[in-house]
């Protein structure tokens, strides 16, 4: 798709006292017919003096043809990643000893972020190694049995009898290792210094956002000391009303403005939408992913998502301009249309599809002409106090 290309003019000054801008009109045949109460005749071409046109800053636009697709604007706010987003729970039951992170701080994946110190978990370790020790000697008594047997030196049932307690041994054992993992034990070769000091570590790397622990407070397996977040991604979640859910589908394009930011645009793509209708507020929800390497979008954020839909028919080709390059005037949409240096001739045209900041414009404007975007509002204003002048003095 091809871009609108904008022309952009230098200013003196962004505001200037209308007082001094001076304005030639060319008005139309007036009416022989009207008399007093008659609707005011409009100009058809407007022409500034050079130090008029260089006080004001007018944008310009060209009328190109390219493919128009609607676009849905709908409010948002900015949530973490849910695959970047981590709940740190206590576990075990236990006090906590120490605390190494605050809120905001920056961890590395299996950093450690608090110890805690929990009866629960010196138990668990002294039941592993009492059920490793269990099940070497009921190794050794089975292994020993087993070469007796080849001698003829035993009985078969002394054997199955040692064979039947080492998988008993063998299957308290694996009970107790799997304990262990089950409160974040991955290595239990060897019990630490002190078995009873539980260390919590960073399942991801990001950024400490909450932190709900203290030193000395007693916690239990269901509480959430801390939660961290990947900021390098998030999530913008929109919700888009069912009479414009055609136009919205994943992978589009999507422009985001943030309040916390204005004037900025961040690009992102649809990753996800919902499967079931909101039945109180009959829309849907849409879940944006944005890239946010500097970090400057955080979760909580409001702004606007602005999807860049498609129509259900055909494409085709339209002549767009600047939505800001259209006033109302005299009743129905026109622009200024650029005929030389100060000189703009007003034209009215018929508007169609809108997509964002452009508009489809189906008659009046040829491709390649020059209308005044911003500063367009200005033009329309002079241009009615000077009609609004001549008629006083007329």
């Amino acid at each position: 798709m091809n871009r609108m290309t904008l022309h952009y003019k230098p200013a003196r000054a962004v505001l200037v006292a209308m007082s001094t801008l001076t304005m030639s009109c060319h008005p139309a045949e007036p009416d022989s017919s009207s008399g007093e109460g008659a609707e005011l005749e409009l100009s058809d071409r407007v022409a500034l003096t050079a130090d008029a046109l260089a006080s004001l800053e007018l944008t310009y636009a060209t009328a190109e043809l390219m493919e128009l697709s609607p676009t849905v604007d709908v409010p948002a706010e900015l949530v973490p990643d849910p695959d970047r987003h981590a709940e740190i729970g206590a576990r075990v039951a236990g006090r906590i000893v120490d605390v190494f992170v605050n809120d905001g701080d920056h961890v590395g994946l299996r950093d450690p972020l608090l110890a805690i110190e929990s009866p629960e978990m010196g138990e668990a370790w002294a039941d592993f190694v009492g059920a490793r020790a269990r099940e070497r000697v009921a190794r050794r008594a089975r292994d020993r049995l087993a070469q007796l047997l080849e001698g003829r030196v035993t009985s078969i049932r002394s054997f199955e009898e040692a064979e039947g307690a080492w998988e008993i041994a063998d299957a308290e054992f694996s009970a107790a290792r799997t304990r262990l993992a089950a409160l974040g034990v991955t290595d239990p070769s060897e019990p630490p210094e002190n078995p009873a000091r539980v260390l919590l570590r960073s399942p991801i790397e990001g950024t400490v956002n909450a932190r709900m622990a203290s030193r000395g407070a007693w916690v239990d397996p269901a509480d959430v000391l801390l939660r961290v977040i990947d900021l390098d991604e998030v999530w913008l979640e929109a919700s888009v009303y069912e009479q414009k859910m055609r136009y919205v589908d994943v992978g589009q394009d999507v422009q985001v403005e943030v309040r916390a930011l204005p004037g900025e645009v961040f690009l992102g793509s649809v990753e996800r939408i919902d499967g079931v209708l909101d039945e109180d507020t009959r829309s849907i929800g849409v879940s944006v992913s944005l890239a946010n390497e500097d970090g400057r979008l955080r979760p909580g954020m409001f702004g606007t998502a602005r999807i860049r839909g498609s129509y259900a028919e055909e494409v085709r080709s339209l002549v767009v301009i600047p939505a800001a390059a259209v006033q109302e005037l005299d009743g129905g949409p026109a622009v200024f249309v650029r005929v030389d240096e100060g000189v703009f001739e007003v034209r009215t045209v018929h508007t169609g599809r809108r997509s964002g900041a452009l508009v489809e414009v189906i008659t009046g404007l040829d491709v390649g002409e020059e209308v005044v975007a911003d500063g367009s509002l200005l033009l329309k204003g002079q241009l009615l106090r000077s009609e609004l002048a001549e008629e006083d003095e007329g």
